[in-house]
């Protein structure tokens, strides 16, 4: 059985990739911080030794509060790094880490991998950062390695604050949701799909940067208003159209996704608001 090893599987894209990797016939090990803290390079090398993976996906990274803006985003392209050179110095030949769209140099034009980056925050630059890290590193020692970079993400258990469970959990509470930005188009991909797709490049050997994407935009006023009339509580959303810096579209072009790396499966985003909604239901 070939065995891969996964950091951040307890994250909102991470948890989702655990099943299909052991569809796949994976043997999924967890690097979970509480057993080996990522920043502890001593116990990675350890761990990476223990267990011998063959294969690495690389989820870990901060994603809540300040992210965007917090110094700990150079600690993690340092535990990053430090976690790709382990895994090649212990015979691993495979290893996909995520990335983020918001590398690019946002155009009104579709984002294709050749696509200009631009990174503008610390988050994003330091995702850069990594990236060329790990790149030259491939190439230098014949590492078969691709990097993900993931849009928007819609899925289960979102932490609150993200806007699909803020708007859901507003309204359940018959608070007003007010939609600040509705013109905006936002390539949203659901989570699941996100985690199937990394699987598939996993097992691919498509190397470099493949967009994670749907390859469509929705606009933020059409996703939120498909909430609230699910749950009857269209009165309480409000759409403004304010003005703003953001970009109108972010949207990828997913052609390597589909064409080279063979994922085509994305669940209809009605099909995917009704799984997500079923959870607060069930709760």
């Amino acid at each position: 059985m070939k065995k891969v090893i996964v950091t951040g599987a307890s994250g909102l894209i991470g948890k989702e990739s655990i099943q299909p990797l052991q569809r796949s016939g994976f043997e999924v090990v967890e690097l979970k911080s509480s057993e080996c803290n990522l920043f502890d390079f001593d116990k990675v090398a350890d761990f990476i030794k223990f267990h011998q993976p063959d294969y690495l996906l690389h989820f870990a990274w901060i994603t809540g509060g300040d992210y965007l803006s917090n110094p700990i985003n150079s600690n993690y392209v340092e535990a990053s790094y430090n976690l790709l050179k382990h895994f090649y110095d212990c015979g691993g030949g495979r290893a996909v880490f995520a990335g983020t769209c918001f590398e690019y140099d946002f155009k009104s034009t579709l984002l294709s991998e050749k696509s200009d980056l631009n990174p503008i925050t610390l988050y994003a630059k330091n995702k850069v950062r990594l990236y060329n890290l790990c790149s030259e590193f491939s190439v230098k020692y014949n590492l078969s390695f691709s990097w993900g970079r993931i849009f928007y993400v819609y899925g289960h258990g979102e932490k609150p604050g993200r806007l699909t469970s803020s708007i859901v959990s507003s309204l359940l509470k018959n608070e007003i949701v007010t939609v600040k930005y509705g013109q905006l188009l936002r390539d949203y991909m659901y989570s699941k799909d996100i985690a199937s797709a990394f699987v598939k490049l996993l097992e691919s050997d498509v190397q470099d940067a493949v967009n994670i994407c749907t390859g469509k935009g929705v606009r933020l006023s059409v996703f939120a208003s498909k909430i609230a009339e699910k749950l009857n509580k269209t009165s309480l959303l409000k759409i403004h159209q304010d003005e703003t810096e953001q970009p109108l579209k972010i949207i990828g072009a997913n052609s390597r996704l589909k064409e080279e790396v063979g994922y085509n499966s994305f669940t209809d985003i009605d099909k995917a608001i009704d799984l997500i909604l079923s959870d607060y239901m069930e709760a």
